[in-house]
């Protein structure tokens, strides 16, 4: 049997027209999984009993289950515990930004390349068990469906996607760029509205620009020295910044692309005013956007969220260097939104 989400929609119609049925079944099958979210074969209402037998013995649909979903009071942020079927688990979150003008809502999906990580940053509760394996490209696409899925009572979808969850997706990269493809194609979301994160694996960034993607590129950079970033992204002391930077102006010379930076705030250790000059220092002359988080807290943590006022300070002083500045408006911290929080809890 085979996994209908590790099949582009062509491949769904030629399997479909090999099996001897009319074209319009393989149609009718894509309009029930990528635009009414339905993948219970039984619930597929217009194919006939002969189709829905050759799906069922031949076609594997959805294989992970939802454990739990907690969302927050205004339902903009939506988490969720997902079962592999080897037993493991893994987290989604779909976060809904409402505009006053409907044509502008965004529902954004943080999607899942590995169970646990092997990165192990010390202020993300997913690296507290370390890298249990690669997700497969079918295991990634699922998620998309199951929001859209759960978004069917909003009577909207997901429209934007950002491999931003658990695991580093260049740890996973085949499968991670054949995911995205097909999230590409078969969930029609434009290249520009899937982003791709990495702390910062050279090999990825660089295969990004040279096979010319143009799916938008974001770099967890969280300190301007090698100092403070090889505490908080240990992968720094594989990939130093001056490597990785260099690897990002080889990528933008490439792809023509704005890069966006995560800088995650952590009281006393990296927004200082040295910190702002240093990180405008390093960033010279990339076309770049600064994304500011303010850090979460996880259980048994040693780092504090600054204050208000600190948060703001340090956006100023670096946007006074020329830098563009933004703080993420922040979802799901009544939730335990951040990556690994909900696993873990639920796993104690």
């Amino acid at each position: 049997m085979i996994n209908i989400f590790k099949l582009s929609k062509d491949s769904i119609m030629k399997k479909v027209e090999n099996a001897g049925f009319p074209a319009y079944r393989g149609k009718q099958l894509i309009d029930w999984i990528y635009n009414k979210s339905v993948f219970d074969v039984e619930s597929m209402t217009n194919l006939d009993k002969e189709f829905k037998e050759y799906l069922i013995n031949n076609i594997k649909f959805v294989t992970l289950e939802t454990l739990k979903i907690i969302e927050d009071d205004k339902s903009e942020t939506i988490k969720f515990l997902l079962l592999l079927g080897d037993r493991n688990t893994i987290e989604m979150v779909i976060m809904r930004y409402k505009d006053k003008d409907s044509s502008k809502n965004r529902n954004t999906l943080c999607l899942s390349s590995q169970v646990g990580c092997k990165v192990k940053c010390p202020f993300c509760a997913t690296g507290t068990d370390g890298l249990v394996r690669n997700l497969k490209a079918e295991e990634i696409v699922q998620q998309v469906t199951i929001a859209n899925s759960f978004l069917k009572k909003y009577d909207t979808k997901i429209n934007n996607v950002v491999f931003m969850g658990m695991g580093e997706p260049f740890f996973n990269k085949d499968e991670v760029l054949k995911a995205a493809s097909l999230i590409k194609e078969n969930y029609e979301i434009s290249s520009r509205k899937i982003t791709i994160s990495t702390s910062g694996v050279i090999e990825g960034i660089k295969e990004l620009a040279d096979k010319e993607l143009k799916y938008v590129l974001a770099v967890s950079l969280h300190a301007p020295t090698d100092r403070i970033r090889d505490f908080l992204v240990p992968i720094n002391k594989k990939y130093p910044l001056n490597e990785l930077i260099k690897a990002c102006r080889y990528y933008q010379t490439k792809t023509k692309k704005r890069i966006t930076f995560e800088y995650i705030m952590i009281n006393g250790m990296n927004i200082w005013p040295d910190d702002a000059r240093q990180l405008a220092n390093l960033l010279k002359g990339i076309d770049c956007h600064i994304n500011g988080i303010p850090v979460n807290s996880v259980s048994d943590s040693e780092f504090e969220r600054p204050k208000k006022k600190d948060i703001y300070s340090f956006k100023k002083m670096c946007e006074k260097y020329g830098l563009s500045f933004s703080i993420r408006e922040e979802k799901g911290t009544d939730i335990e939104g951040a990556c690994g929080q909900l696993k873990n809890k639920e796993r104690k």
